[in-house]
């Protein structure tokens, strides 16, 4: 739980997220290399490569035995729904300041009414190269916004009302005046002049903390939950692993942009990850290192939360895998292929977990039931990896907020580090 109340916290957007990776993987003396540069890579050697600013990627090197390197990759994602706000945000009305919003990825629209919200992203101002612009991060130390429900007295039906209108019911209202200026407010907060802001990437988040709840103790509530324990996961296993095999690279990495399809050059179905695991390889390796070298030896884990089993709504769960809270990680399955799990990388995990005592359930949807998909089909459409899907599962998945267990977050972390560095 090291890392866990922290990211949770602090990763209020993918830039945010990856800025506490960065820092972390800093912080435990990995060497931050740029893709355009040359790279010298050294045996035991730790490295964090930096990727757009909401992408992360962390490696470590064992040692040259046959100098063809094979890879054990633990993926998750930075985003998770939210409403980014559009150019020009400022809707004026009569006593009021409203924003003009956008919906992005597939959230849960009513969790995200009656609540405090704070306003982050970066904010690019003009560099001395036209082509490298400065990026600022911002956050708000307090509401900037909310978006009011309807009052029950108004509307007798509105608990049997399904979806919401998004540009009516969903608009957050920023000032109870016409002068409201929310990206004055912000440039005032950072210390520099509105007219310099190029532009912005700025989206609401929900201010809740995260909280351990229950009688007992056994349950996480926060927002981000999705899937910002994935990535705390895989950051304190890869600072706690203390061996790798030879002619291993451990990697972490991190995409932005999988709550929208993942299609953009910082998302999972690009040529980015390819692109730098095959310069590790050439960089680690003898210089004769082809990817292929590496594609049935390697090995994949995709790391996102998994759809939990809920006890007031049995009727959505599988007849006989019911990931239950509580009871351990998640391998997640699919037989329409939403998910990378095949029986053989399945066995894997379950091995792994074996060994060291650790609890795990089998994820699988209903029939019936579709489910969403992750990152491990589309890497995998790129680098045929044997993969596996993984994660800790939750209730309330893209909610504003979402519930978990620490048992299972414990789990998920303990077989991590099981996974880079068993032999």
């Amino acid at each position: 739980m090291e890392k866990l109340f922290p990211i949770l916290e602090e990763g209020v957007t993918a830039s945010h997220t990856i800025a506490f990776m960065k820092r972390e993987f800093l912080n435990a003396q990995y060497e931050e290399l740029n893709l355009e540069n040359e790279w010298n890579l050294q045996e035991n050697g730790k490295y964090y490569v930096n990727l757009y600013g909401t992408n992360g990627l962390a490696f470590r090197l064992g040692k040259k035995k046959k100098g063809k390197p094979v890879f054990r990759v633990a993926m998750a994602h930075s985003d998770y729904p939210n409403f980014q706000i559009k150019p020009n945000p400022e809707m004026k009305g009569q006593y009021v300041t409203r924003l003009n919003v956008e919906i992005y990825g597939g959230m849960y629209q009513k969790s995200w009414l009656d609540r405090p919200l704070g306003v982050a992203g970066k904010v690019i101002v003009a560099g001395e190269d036209a082509f490298r612009p400065n990026v600022l991060l911002y956050r708000s130390t307090r509401p900037l916004c909310i978006i009011p429900s309807l009052a029950i007295h108004l509307e007798r039906e509105l608990n049997k009302k399904g979806a919401l209108d998004t540009a009516k019911e969903l608009v957050p209202i920023a000032a109870l005046s016409e002068q409201g200026d929310l990206i004055g407010e912000i440039a005032k907060e950072l210390g520099i002049r509105e007219e310099s802001i190029l532009d912005y990437e700025l989206s609401l988040f929900n201010m809740d903390r995260p909280v351990v709840a229950g009688l007992d103790a056994s349950m996480i509530a926060s927002p981000r939950l999705d899937n910002l324990t994935s990535v705390a996961g895989i950051i304190e296993a890869m600072q706690r692993a203390d061996q790798i095999p030879e002619d291993t690279v451990d990697v972490a990495m991190v995409f932005d942009n999988e709550e929208v399809g993942s299609l953009s050059k910082q998302g999972a179905d690009s040529a980015l990850f390819s692109i730098v695991l095959d310069k590790i390889g050439r960089s680690y390796g003898k210089g004769d290192f082809r990817m292929s070298d590496a594609v049935t030896q390697s090995f994949l884990l995709s790391v996102d939360v998994a759809q939990g089993h809920h006890p007031n709504y049995e009727e959505k769960s599988d007849a006989t895998n019911k990931a239950y809270l509580g009871k351990g990680l998640s391998i997640k399955r699919s037989i329409g292929q939403k998910y990378g799990t095949t029986a053989e990388s399945s066995a894997t995990v379950k091995q792994l977990c074996e060994r060291s005592g650790i609890p795990y359930t089998i994820a699988i949807n209903k029939t019936g039931i579709p489910g969403g998909s992750t990152l491990g089909p589309i890497v995998t459409s790129h680098l045929p990896f044997p993969c596996a899907d993984i994660g800790m599962p939750i209730l309330a998945m893209h909610s504003a907020s979402e519930l978990g267990a620490t048992a299972d977050y414990e789990a998920l972390r303990k077989l991590l580090i099981q996974f880079y560095t068993a032999f």
